[in-house]
């Protein structure tokens, strides 16, 4: 197990107390430790406000110990349901239950905190169907609304560092895929440039796309009676967008139509400063692959499906985590001056981290936990 931060590296929790959030101020003192894995009480000198090192954390009021939770997660990383990890892991399948949605929660916290400041070159988005309780065929009027049926994730990749930018599970509908645009343009570096887009062929993404990076234009008035033009949005020169129209027959891909929207005489410059022959969604593909492989929820025909939306969009959270910061992508390994292949995260490949994270260092991760 992984040894734990000192002290001088967990901060105050109190907002109101000046060393909030500011770690090695000199001010938490051991209260006392408690539990079987020897769990710290802190003080804070200044404020008075006393709490667990594990509160912020997916750990805190878990009642299960560290080593078990670590083989908790590990266990639903690979396909396993509750019921099965709670019984190859020997707790209450409640416990399973609970640290799954609380790691959930905090994966997401922790994703939106630390992938930002990008600067991709080129961007991948795509969604991944999956269901809850049953199919969407089946689904009556007397089942909860948004709660059962289909569920898909519309997510956004870079395909050069492999790194997940953004991730929106939910129903299918335009407003998803606004945010999943939304959210990637938010993470980019404030000075990086429009990072080329591919996409399938779903209209919406052409609007999405619009909306997002299009820059407001107040058109000159004329002189004339009558209200004033409204703004419109321009397209920025240097934007390169282009869908991937796939045209299906029985069920099977026959040919794929590569159809520039923006930017259609520099696609040409991007595909060669790429590298690419053609435009393409391969590596987002790829991803949908990865994530149906280890999230068995996801898998089309299958008896482990989720049965409650909010233990599913945890896991989505939980998996998008864990393959940007624990798994190794072998696509991504340097050689180093021994030459001695070093495995790397997609997060490490994004320069977001410069080690794999450990199950433990993620549970551990969250607002008192620094560095």
């Amino acid at each position: 197990m992984d040894a734990r931060p000192g002290i001088e590296n967990l901060c105050c929790l109190n907002r109101e107390c000046k060393f909030s959030g500011q770690p090695g101020g000199g001010n938490l003192r051991l209260r006392k430790v408690y539990g079987l894995d020897r769990i710290r009480y802190l003080r804070c000198s200044e404020c008075g406000v006393e709490f667990s090192e594990r509160k912020g954390t997916a750990l805190f009021n878990c009642k299960i110990s560290e080593g078990q939770a670590v083989s908790v997660i590990d266990h639903l990383d690979r396909s396993c349901g509750v019921v099965a990890t709670a019984e190859l892991v020997g707790v209450c399948k409640d416990a399973v239950s609970r640290l799954l949605r609380v790691s959930g929660r905090a994966s997401r916290q922790l994703h939106e905190g630390m992938v930002h400041g990008l600067a991709p070159e080129v961007l991948q988005f795509d969604e991944k169907w999956s269901f809850v309780a049953k199919k969407q065929r089946q689904v009556t009027e007397t089942d909860p609304p948004g709660e059962v049926g289909d569920q898909w994730d519309t997510v956004g990749l870079d395909p050069q560092s492999k790194l997940l930018v953004s991730l929106v599970p939910g129903p299918r509908t335009g407003a998803a895929i606004h945010q999943a645009v939304a959210d990637a343009a938010h993470r980019l570096a404030p000075d990086a440039p429009i990072p080329a887009l591919f996409t399938d062929g779903e209209p919406t993404y052409e609007t999405a796309i619009r909306q997002v990076f299009g820059r407001r234009y107040r058109v000159p008035r004329t002189r004339r009676r009558g209200r004033p033009p409204q703004p419109v949005l321009r397209i920025p020169q240097t934007l390169v967008y282009a869908q991937m129209v796939k045209r299906r027959q029985g069920g099977r891909i026959k040919t794929v139509e590569i159809r520039p929207i923006f930017g259609k005489g520099k696609l040409p410059q991007v595909l060669d400063a790429l590298g690419w022959n053609t435009a393409n969604t391969s590596a987002i593909e790829r991803f949908n692959l990865t994530d149906r492989m280890r999230n068995g929820r996801k898998t089309r025909k299958t008896l482990g499906f989720s049965k409650k939306r909010r233990c599913h969009e945890a896991m989505s959270w939980l998996s998008a985590l864990r393959y940007n910061f624990h798994h190794p992508h072998r696509s991504l390994r340097q050689q180093n001056q021994n030459g001695r292949w070093e495995k790397r995260t997609p997060a490490m490949a994004a320069g977001l981290t410069d080690r794999i994270w450990s199950t433990i260092d993620l549970l551990r991760r969250g607002p008192i936990v620094l560095g």
